[in-house]
C-alpha cells in the first residue's frame, strides 16, 4: 500500500526533475516555433485572432511552472480582499503592483492569475536581455511583453508605445509591476534607506523605496483604458508550508502564500507626476504596515488599522495538470525512443553523447533554480551598483 510519504520521496528523484526540465525546454521550443510562425503569417492580417491563439500557447508554457507549484508540491494561496473586489478579478484590465520580497512571490501571483482565468494574458516588465532566452524569453517576445533597457529616455518611449498594444486585446490583461525595481535583500535595503534619508522620504522596514518614474508613465499611459490597480502584498505562511523557494517546490514541499489585495480605481488617483509619485510612496507605506504586521504576527492587519478580511481560498483548476501530463507523455516517449536507438546501435560515441545530455540537463536545471535565489538576484539597487553607475 502506497503512503503519502512514498509519493513525497518520489518527488525528490532527480530523474523526474530532469524530465520536468527537459519537457519544459522541448515544449517551449515547439511553442516558440508556432508563435513565430503565426507572428509572421497571421498577426499582420488579424491581430485579434493571433492574440487569442497566443493566449493558449502562453498558457501551455506558463502552466508548466504552475503545475510545479500546484500539483507537484501542493502549494496554495489564500487571499484577503473584499468580496465585491474579488468578483471583479479576471473581468477587467488591471495593473498589479506587488512587493518583490521572496523567490517565488511572482509564482503566487501566477496561481491567482490562473484561478482568475487570465494567466495566458499576464504581462510583465522585464530586462531587454530576457528576450534572447529560449522558451520563456522568446515566448514573451511574441506576446507584446515590454522589454526595458534601464535607460529612462529609451524606456519611457518603449512603455508609452507598447502599453497601447494592450488596449484592444480580446481578453483581460494583468500587467505586473515590481515598483521596487529589484528583489529585496538586506544589502539593497540599506542602500535604499540611505537614498530615502537623503531625499527626506519616510523609511520602510520591509520594502525598498519604490521607483516612481515607471509607475507614473504606466498609469498615465493606461488611464481611461485600465480601470484598476491591484495593490498586492505577499507573505508566506511557514507554519502551513515550507520556506518559499523554487527548489523546495521542486522537491515536493508545499509553500503557502497569503496575499492582501486592495483594488484601487485608477480614476480616483492623481494624474500629474508629483501626485502619482506621492501616491506610490503612500501605497508602499501601507504595504510596509501590512507586511510588517504579517511578519510579526502572521496577520496583515493585527498591528495596524487597515481593514481585515476573511481569508479566501481560490479553487485549483485542473488544466495545468492536464497540460503537463500531455507534454511529459509526448516528450518522455521521444526520450525513450532516442535512448533505445542509441543503445541498440552499440555506438560508444552515441552512449557518451547520451550521458552528456543528461549531465548538461542536470547542470542546466539547477543553474536555472540558482537564478531564482535571492542572493543570486540582480545587483540593481545595491550600494556597489550605485557606485559603478
Amino acid at each position: 500500500m502506497w503512503e503519502l510519504e512514498d509519493f513525497t520521496q518520489i518527488r525528490r528523484w532527480y530523474a523526474l526533475h530532469l524530465l520536468l526540465c527537459v519537457t519544459f525546454f522541448i515544449s517551449g521550443i515547439i511553442i516558440n516555433a508556432v508563435q513565430f510562425f503565426l507572428y509572421l503569417t497571421l498577426r499582420p492580417f488579424n491581430k485579434s485572432l493571433y492574440r487569442t491563439i497566443n493566449y493558449y500557447l502562453m498558457y501551455s508554457l506558463m502552466s508548466q511552472v504552475l503545475f510545479l507549484a500546484e500539483w507537484w508540491s501542493g502549494s496554495d494561496v489564500r487571499v484577503y480582499t473584499p468580496e465585491s473586489d474579488f468578483k471583479k478579478w479576471g473581468t477587467e484590465h488591471a495593473i498589479i503592483v506587488m512587493n518583490h520580497t521572496y523567490e517565488v512571490d511572482w509564482l503566487m501571483g501566477w496561481i491567482v492569475a490562473d484561478r482568475s482565468q487570465v494567466l495566458g494574458a499576464a504581462k510583465v516588465f522585464v530586462k531587454k536581455m530576457m528576450q534572447y532566452i529560449p522558451t520563456v524569453g522568446w515566448a514573451w517576445k511574441a506576446s507584446d511583453t515590454i522589454f526595458l533597457e534601464r535607460n529612462w529616455e529609451k524606456d519611457k518611449s518603449i512603455m508609452e508605445s507598447q502599453i497601447k498594444e494592450f488596449f484592444d486585446y480580446p481578453y483581460s490583461v494583468w500587467m505586473l509591476l515590481f515598483a521596487e525595481g529589484t528583489r529585496f535583500t538586506p544589502a539593497k535595503h540599506v542602500a535604499s534607506m540611505e537614498f530615502a534619508r537623503k531625499r527626506g522620504l519616510p523609511e520602510l522596514k520591509r520594502h525598498l523605496i519604490p521607483r516612481t518614474r515607471g509607475f507614473i508613465q504606466c498609469i498615465q499611459s493606461v488611464k481611461g483604458e485600465f480601470p484598476a490597480i491591484y495593490d498586492v502584498t505577499v507573505g508566506f505562511n511557514t507554519k502551513e508550508g515550507a520556506e518559499p523557494s523554487l527548489l523546495n517546490m521542486l522537491r515536493g514541499q508545499k509553500v503557502m502564500g497569503e496575499l492582501y489585495v486592495r483594488r484601487i480605481a485608477i480614476s480616483d488617483i492623481p494624474n500629474d507626476d508629483e501626485g502619482l509619485s506621492n501616491y506610490l510612496h503612500d501605497m508602499y507605506r501601507i504595504k510596509d504596515k501590512l507586511l510588517d504586521s504579517y511578519m510579526n504576527t502572521g496577520s496583515f492587519t493585527a498591528e495596524n488599522d487597515l481593514p481585515a478580511y476573511e481569508g479566501l481560498k481560490m479553487p485549483c483548476r485542473p488544466f495545468s495538470l492536464l497540460n503537463m501530463v500531455g507534454w511529459a507523455s509526448l516528450v518522455s516517449s521521444w526520450i525513450v525512443r532516442f535512448y533505445y536507438n542509441l543503445v541498440a546501435s552499440g555506438s560508444i560515441l552515441g552512449t557518451l553523447f547520451a550521458v552528456g545530455i543528461v549531465i548538461l540537463a542536470y547542470i542546466g536545471l539547477y543553474k536555472m533554480i540558482g537564478l531564482t535565489k535571492i542572493d543570486k538576484g540582480s545587483e540593481y539597487g545595491t550600494i556597489e551598483s550605485k557606485k559603478t553607475n
